[in-house]
């Protein structure tokens, strides 16, 4: 790889942990998930019908009104998001999709850049064909607005545009 090559470095190993954090509550017992006795690991199984169930638990998290600059809430958005993003991933079946971080997602994208690195924009998911999806933003924007802003719908509609 050159020394000015624009490929980016890929974190799927890292999110698919993060996704399995909140799929498998047991795995981090010692470092909950907020929620987690919302959590049923028997309706996580990584398909596009379980994140109605998720969209559900998002719904109950809401209530809660975690403080935004809080680790409970990171926390959160991280697993919550990861499991999103790998739900796409696993059932996408065009091109395949890949995680970024934030530098990698700007090295594919320079307009991100618009947005700034913060929580929403910390991982993307990336596939050549369709650009950018952001299943962590989509995570907040859920948080901060209820059902409007459903995990299921988005990763529909993410999956297919990658047909």
């Amino acid at each position: 790889m050159g020394l000015f090559s624009r490929k980016p470095e890929l974190q799927d190993q890292a999110l698919s942990e993060l996704g399995q954090m909140f799929a498998s509550p047991d795995l981090v017992a010692d470092d909950p998930t907020p929620g987690s006795e919302l959590l049923d690991p028997s309706r996580l199984a990584f398909t596009v019908e379980s994140l109605g169930f998720v969209d559900n638990y998002l719904d109950e998290m809401r209530k809660r009104k975690l403080d935004e600059n809080g680790e409970d809430y990171s926390k959160l958005v991280l697993r919550c998001g990861a499991y999103v993003g790998e739900v796409i991933l696993r059932n996408a079946q065009g091109t395949p999709f890949h995680w970024l971080d934030y530098k990698g997602a700007l090295k594919i994208n320079k307009t991100i850049a618009d947005f700034g690195e913060n929580l929403g924009s910390a991982a993307a998911l990336w596939d050549s064909e369709a650009g950018l999806w952001f299943p962590l933003a989509k995570v907040q924007k859920f948080l901060d607005n209820g059902r409007e802003d459903s995990v299921r719908f988005f990763a529909e509609v993410v999956i297919e545009k990658s047909k």
